[in-house]
């Protein structure tokens, strides 16, 4: 009869970059998730400020209120551009902020993915009756 001394090490050894390469999908899944999240939430918050504002400060109250939401919520990637523009629809006008950004990829470039864009938009109607 044999001993199995030692299996469990070479088991071990075998499934070692699996496991590791498991956690390192789940790392960035969850960045990537956040990102998003915080991406939205930046645009929701400069299409709000925009809709806002004056005429003259609208461009500006958007993408000040889009960079400051960003900053507080630590963002979870880099490249970030911001786009703001005026829409009509009809009688009705409207701002829109257009987010998108790259996810950090740091202490995942084992996986070898390739870099997640994240894109995130939001339009909000002009209030003309609160306008500062």
């Amino acid at each position: 009869m044999k001993t199995e001394r030692g299996s469990l090490t070479v088991e071990l050894v075998l499934l070692a970059p699996v496991l590791m390469v498991l956690v390192l999908f789940g790392v960035h899944a969850g960045r990537l998730g956040e990102a998003k999240i915080q991406v939205q939430h930046a645009a929701d918050q400069g299409a709000r400020a925009g809709s806002q504002a004056s005429e003259a400060k609208l461009v500006e109250s958007s993408r000040h209120a889009s960079e400051r939401d960003l900053r507080l919520s630590g963002v979870a990637c880099i490249d970030i551009s911001i786009e703001v523009k005026r829409v009509a629809a009809g009688s009705v006008e409207a701002v829109q902020v257009s987010i998108s950004c790259r996810v950090r990829d740091d202490g995942t470039e084992l996986l070898g993915l390739f870099p997640d864009v994240v894109r995130a938009s939001s339009i909000e109607v002009i209030d003309r009756w609160r306008v500062k």
